[in-house]
């Protein structure tokens, strides 16, 4: 599993409407490959297209690989669909196998 914190900013005219705490988008950090994660909001209920914002994502698995996953790391976000919906970095490389927000929810 892989836990990390990022900035994330939701692009105002690809996704009409907000996400709240537990959003389950496709991550892309490496060219056509495609990565389930959970999103938690740390600083607000929800995250409206235009916003930007820290976020905290998990992934369940750990099939992202090596060096793949690293601090400065910029991604993509979609659903499903070849445009994506926003972008990222990555801040910081969490600790822990199952985040507090996450506990008891799988």
């Amino acid at each position: 599993m892989i836990y990390i914190k990022a900035r994330i900013k939701l692009y105002e005219h690809r996704r009409k409407v907000s996400f709240g705490d537990g959003y389950h988008p496709l991550f892309n950090f490496v060219s056509e490959t495609k990565h389930g994660g959970k999103i938690h909001l740390v600083d607000r209920e929800e995250f409206f297209p235009g916003d930007e914002g820290l976020v905290e994502v998990w992934f369940p698995f750990d099939d992202l690989g090596k060096g793949v996953i690293t601090v400065g790391k910029h991604f993509t976000f979609d659903e499903g669909t070849p445009v994506p919906i926003g972008e990222g970095v990555i801040e910081e490389i969490l600790e822990g196998d199952d985040p507090p927000f996450n506990q008891g929810q799988r």
